[in-house]
């Protein structure tokens, strides 16, 4: 017979061992990534799987499909028959059906074979449990001609159980046993039940002499905030198999949330809850947040909390806010990178701890708007060395610069310094860097010294240097090191 006059279920065709190579495909069942992982499986699966004859294959020959071990079975060996083969009968689409009894209510049929105008039938069905394989050959009377087709529908009472991506094997041989051909099909795949997805991460440029507002953002409209927009999905419909029951979604953010004030030089040492607000696309409140306070380390985890009802089961990506505001002045904090890792706490038995979907995910950062070039060992007034720095502005532009350090003993300094001129090398040397810090002439230091300058990032570079009689030493900078502060 020629195909199948209606089209062949194809989202699957792995086929191909040669020109004589039995065409296998399926719409693939799919299963939960994650419950898979979990060890979770999805019993009693229906599917169907189709296959295009590339060589005739005589009456009496025997097919066998053998599947992977993921796919189980073993549940249709449910037969007393001799040797365990159910005979199948000729209704014209030929069920196999338990003991061979005929198709009924209380008696469904387990495995249907489609021949469609086919006139060749098959008989002798069998299941081996060893090899997880069924076998049955072509019924006496009419071969399988070269691109006949036929169907298989495995119903729900047929028991086939899937626990990961796997495939079937197809393959034909004569009654002597030798090969005429084989082909194999993918059944079941895997994909991910669960996604998170950055859509807008934050990233405000710091205004760099205050440090309490934004002078530049996502929302020009309000310079001392910046939001963070994220999205997540979680399948939990009947089209995704062995998925998994979330109870709690939560996405953790990482970084230094600190700004690293004090009493003393500002107003508020760190943020806080109250700094941030975790709503749903129509601004809504949803869900809670954490901030963790301020440890031995700079970097803080905000802890975001969604439980399922502000999640869809459907698979659908479902966006959320997050806004930060500065509010009463409060210095917004130069993070760094912002990582962010996205967990799930399920319901189902045997699985432990929350689920880790995604993790070092880019979230953004906020940053002085401002060139930030730092020297990490810069000493200053030791006897027979003379350290400084050779500043290169290649804008038209004139640049401010603002100084800060910090010495071996922890001491926090800072100072302005003359302007850099555009087009212009300045060299600062190390007496004009104590003065612009208040230190004392009289002493050496060792410090490490970041220059906030305001200028476009590449517009201004610079070389350090120390010079101990006729010796000179190169001293690194964080653009050398390719250091983004």
């Amino acid at each position: 017979m020629k195909l199948f006059k209606k089209a062949l279920l194809a989202t699957a065709i792995v086929g191909a061992f040669g020109a004589n190579a039995a065409t296998v495909t399926s719409d693939p069942v799919k299963l939960s990534a994650e419950g898979v992982a979990n060890k979770l499986s999805a019993a009693n699966v229906a599917f169907d799987v189709d296959f295009v004859i590339g060589k005739e294959t005589p009456a009496a020959s025997k097919i066998t499909l053998t599947f992977d071990q993921t796919i189980s079975v073993k549940d249709l060996n449910l037969n007393t028959g001799v040797d365990n083969i159910v005979n199948v009968t000729s209704d014209g689409k030929g069920y196999v059906t338990v003991d061979g009894q005929a198709v009924s209510g209380t008696n469904p049929a387990l495995v249907t074979f489609d021949y469609g105008t086919g006139s060749f039938t098959f008989d002798k069905f069998k299941v081996d449990d060893t090899t997880n394989s069924i076998e049955f050959v072509v019924n006496l009377g009419n071969p399988l001609t070269a691109n006949s087709a036929f169907r298989m529908s495995f119903a729900t009472d047929a028991g086939v159980d899937f626990s990961g991506a796997g495939n079937v094997a197809y393959k034909a041989t004569t009654v002597a046993g030798a090969e005429i051909e084989t082909g194999t099909g993918v059944l079941a795949t895997t994909t991910s039940q669960f996604a998170f997805n950055v859509k807008a991460p934050f990233n405000g440029l710091i205004e760099r002499l205050e440090k309490d507002t934004f002078s530049k953002n996502a929302d020009s409209t309000d310079k001392q905030e910046d939001k963070l927009v994220f999205e997540l999905s979680n399948n939990e419909s009947s089209s995704l198999q062995a998925h998994l029951t979330a109870t709690t979604h939560t996405v953790v953010l990482d970084g230094n949330f600190n700004n690293g004030g004090s009493t003393t030089t500002t107003p508020v040492t760190q943020l806080v809850n109250g700094d941030f607000a975790l709503t749903n696309a129509s601004a809504t409140a949803v869900g809670s947040l954490a901030l963790s306070a301020v440890g031995s380390t700079a970097n803080q985890k905000l802890t975001l909390t969604l439980p399922t009802a502000n999640v869809a089961a459907t698979g659908a990506k479902v966006p959320f806010n997050l806004t930060f505001d500065s509010g009463d002045a409060k210095v917004i904090p130069e993070t760094k990178d912002i990582l962010a890792t996205y967990q799930v706490t399920v319901s189902d038995a045997g699985v432990t701890g929350p689920i880790t979907v995604s993790e070092n995910v880019d979230a953004g950062k906020w940053a002085l708007d401002a060139t930030i070039i730092n020297i990490p060992y810069f000493p200053v007034g030791f006897t027979g060395l003379s350290t400084s720095v050779h500043f290169a502005n290649e804008s038209t532009n004139a640049a401010d610069v603002l100084v800060e350090a910090i010495d071996n003993n922890g001491k926090e300094y800072k100072g302005t310094l003359a302007d850099l001129a555009g087009n212009t090398v300045t060299k600062v040397g190390q007496d004009t860097v104590m003065k612009a810090l208040g230190l004392d002439t009289t002493k050496s230091y060792k410090l490490s010294v970041t220059f906030n300058i305001d200028a476009n990032t590449g517009d201004v570079n610079a070389y350090a240097f120390s010079n101990a009689g006729d010796a000179r030493q190169a001293l690194v900078t964080s653009q050398q090191k390719g250091q983004d502060k």
